[in-house]
């Protein structure tokens, strides 16, 4: 009698042809295939023709898409059918959250290597730039029309102009890390800025760089999930004009640790 079985990957092709082969294996790789109710692994698994099959996805494949999320939907921002630049990609929650906002084309910046999730790096359309510092990028095609970042280990001052610079000086929304933010050689500095008054201090210190560099914040938002360690952070709207004068901004900062 002809085996009824045949491989796992074999039958995710035949009945979800809207996914490539790469997608499909990069899928199973990330465990979110499921035969009959019970997780499957490996896409060479011998499994019956008639099996049911089901798929399971976190949102966002980083707590960074929920972050970004909250500022687009807060700073009404549309990303549907643009082309879209993530400077400090990472794992990807922000090219994530792009594409499932409806970006035709994301290019993800990282310095590091073989990071992007595996189901961004397959689609076609992320284009993925790996090894590659965002400060000595001097042009992407096709030419991004807005941006969005999340740059750690480094002040967002100094990067946001150049960053304008690449997406025809459209906005940026950027997360703002106050722990990465901190004057070097702080005392008693542990890594996690929990006193109010130094978050405040710090984040003015922010919109005084970025106003050098002729940027300027038009809205902030508090993000809705803290970051390692219990750091509070923020996403800026910026652009390369005027924002709000510092004593507004001053004002939208003091009332979200309220």
């Amino acid at each position: 009698m002809k085996s009824r079985k045949k491989p796992l990957l074999q039958l995710l092709s035949k009945q979800y042809e809207q996914y490539t082969k790469d997608q499909l294996t990069a899928f199973i790789a990330c465990k979110n295939v499921y035969a009959n109710g019970v997780l499957v692994t490996d896409p060479r698994q011998l499994l019956d023709c008639e099996s049911e099959f089901s798929f399971t996805f976190d949102t966002y494949v980083s707590r960074g898409g929920y972050k970004l999320a909250h500022a687009l939907d807060t700073f009404a921002l549309s990303v549907d059918g643009m082309v879209m630049l993530d400077a400090g990609s990472s794992t990807g929650g922000f090219t994530d959250c792009l594409l499932q906002r409806g970006a035709k084309l994301v290019h993800s910046v990282d310095v590091g290597y073989n990071q992007l999730d595996w189901r961004l790096r397959t689609d076609s359309h992320v284009v993925v730039h790996e090894k590659q510092n965002i400060m000595t990028l001097e042009t992407l095609c096709p030419a991004p029309e807005a941006a969005v970042c999340d740059l750690s280990f480094r002040s967002i001052g100094g990067a946001a102009s150049h960053i304008l610079n690449l997406c025809q000086n459209s906005w940026l929304v950027s997360l703002i890390k106050p722990q990465f933010e901190v004057p070097k050689g702080l005392a008693n500095f542990t890594g996690v800025v929990s006193d109010p008054k130094l978050l405040e201090d710090v984040m003015i210190r922010v919109y005084e760089f970025l106003s050098e560099e002729g940027v300027g914040i038009h809205n902030v938002v508090k993000s809705p999930i803290t970051g390692h360690k219990g750091n509070i952070e923020f996403l800026a709207l910026l652009k390369l004009s005027k924002g709000l004068d510092v004593s507004d901004f001053a004002g939208k900062i003091t009332a979200t640790l309220k």
